[in-house]
């Protein structure tokens, strides 16, 4: 399976936050704000016999504006990507219908973490995106784009998640609590 870590990435510009007139030269790369982009390449390799790679994960973003906001926006993109790679997409914000999807199999999702009232998640100080492949109903098994080591040791995140990389596990209720909206992605 493709795990693809966008702090390897400084090297690949990505231009976002276009709408408002772009952002500070040494954040215009993957490895400040690829996550999206990198959960979607890693979300096609999953689930097709295809590739997308971050390059081509770009042009698609910069096509369709979805890098008009900081990042990548998905309700943007992932339509575009799962309609190019022939997967279903749809998105929710119920756990119930997270865990389902999940546990059908050959399913994944990505959901945007984060930003809650000016406090550190789980995942992430800022809003991130992150990739789930898996759940037997209590646990989910992640992937995430940005993972380095000691980035659960701060004390807000001890023992919260545990780790056999590239795969992060936590419950399926603490997950809850870090993002708003799920986007499904399903074979067809």
């Amino acid at each position: 399976m493709l795990y693809l870590n966008q702090l390897d990435y400084r090297h690949i510009p990505y231009n976002h936050n276009v709408k408002n007139g772009g952002v500070p030269e040494e954040r215009r790369c993957i490895a400040t704000s690829g996550c999206g982009i990198c959960s979607l390449c890693m979300i096609v390799d999953h689930m097709t016999t295809d590739s997308l790679t971050i390059e081509e994960c770009i042009s698609l973003s910069e096509n369709s504006g979805a890098n008009h906001k900081l990042g990548t926006d998905l309700e943007i993109l992932a339509p575009i990507v799962a309609d190019k790679y022939n997967l279903e997409y749809s998105f929710t914000t119920k756990k119930e219908e997270l865990i389902h999807h999940l546990m059908v199999g050959g399913e994944a999702v990505v959901i945007l973490t984060g930003d809650h009232d000016g406090k550190s998640g789980l995942f992430s100080h800022r809003r991130h995106y992150i990739t789930l492949i898996s759940t037997d109903g209590n646990k989910v098994c992640i992937l995430d784009p940005s993972y380095k080591e000691g980035k659960f040791d701060i004390p807000d995140r001890q023992g919260r998640v545990t780790i056999s990389e590239p795969f992060i596990y936590c419950e399926v209720d603490e997950l809850m609590n870090e993002g708003e909206l799920f986007h499904l992605f399903k074979r067809k």
